[in-house]
């Protein structure tokens, strides 16, 4: 796996677990709030527009069409930033999730200060980070909804049960995903209950914790490139 991708599998079985388990914890926030909708759950939100549209909701329909508007221009401004289709370390991702934490925390003080507008921040944040992680190997990886993860998953199994060869870290990515996407869902259930939205704080926590990982791994790396005598300190790019 290192040799055909590149990279370095513990790496990114924590990656796609902290995006999934923050994908899942801010669609459940934004599910039992305000929206009733999964705020990175684009087929429900699509949903939802047209229900309104038809039944002459226009106000839902409009409120519905700015969440989705919103999800698009933060998925343009990571894909600008992250021009690379692969999912790989110094791909601008500590400046990604920069953008993301700053629509979490505009989303998360704007609703406290009673700004209802402000959620459409929250849309940006999960657009940005849908955007975040794209192509790894052979497969497509996404952290804020999963449809496609399930159906990816079943297409595995298929596969595997019919005796085709297939690499069981695909196998491994699309559990990571699906697993940590549900466990992140429950935490924000208790988190939304004992602090209201100030449980979306949880969520900028995790953003802040990718990012002290790749600042980590970066510094690391300078210090094994300017000192080679400090290679005895184990670390692998």
């Amino acid at each position: 796996m290192e040799q055909v991708l590149g990279q370095k599998k513990q790496w990114i079985y924590r990656a796609v677990s902290l995006l999934s388990f923050n994908g899942g914890f801010v669609n459940m926030v934004t599910f039992i709030s305000f929206l009733h909708n999964p705020v990175g759950y684009v087929t429900g939100t699509l949903t939802f527009a047209a229900d309104a549209f038809a039944d002459g909701n226009f106000s839902l329909f409009y409120d519905m069409l700015l969440a989705l508007l919103f999800f698009l221009g933060g998925a343009i401004l990571s894909g600008l930033l992250t021009p690379k289709d692969s999912f790989e370390r110094g791909n601008n991702y500590n400046l990604v999730i920069a953008l993301e934490i700053f629509c979490l925390l505009s989303g998360t003080f704007g609703l406290r200060s009673g700004v209802n507008s402000a959620k459409y921040f929250l849309a940006a944040a999960m657009g940005v980070q849908n955007a975040l992680s794209s192509h790894y190997g052979k497969s497509i990886i996404r952290t804020t909804h999963m449809t496609g993860t399930m159906t990816d998953f079943g297409i595995l199994i298929a596969k595997k049960i019919n005796g085709h060869k297939i690499d069981n870290w695909r196998l491994i990515i699309n559990t990571l995903l699906l697993v940590s996407f549900f466990w992140g869902g429950v935490v924000a259930v208790f988190l939304y209950k004992w602090f209201d939205y100030d449980a979306l704080l949880f969520s900028v926590v995790l953003c802040f914790l990718m990012l002290k990982f790749q600042w980590t791994r970066r510094f690391l790396y300078f210090l094994l490139q300017k000192y080679p005598q400090l290679n005895f300190i184990k670390f692998r790019r």
